[in-house]
């Protein structure tokens, strides 16, 4: 079987991720259909804990700490800042 990468357009779950030590692989950028800028698609290593996560976090029961609220908004500054460096 072949493991695909991960993906997500939600910004802070995909912070929520990278707390939680998943490996980032890079961001894919796809356009909007309304025009718009186009949107940041983060990709990570595949992992099949990450639906585990996934259902934790859309419950507001996410593994890690995000009460480490200066690292996660760290992270999050981090990740907008290099999709708009990266921007097409």
């Amino acid at each position: 079987m072949v493991e695909l990468p991960i993906t997500t357009s939600e910004t802070d779950f995909a912070v929520y991720l990278i707390q939680a030590d998943f490996k980032l692989l890079g961001i894919n950028y796809e356009p909007r259909s309304n025009g718009n800028r186009k949107r940041g698609i983060f990709v990570f290593k595949y992992d099949p804990r990450i639906d585990e996560y996934k259902q934790l976090f859309q419950k507001g029961q996410a593994a890690v700490n995000l009460a480490d609220m200066e690292s996660f908004k760290k992270i999050k500054s981090d990740l907008l800042d290099r999709i708009m460096r990266e921007l097409p």
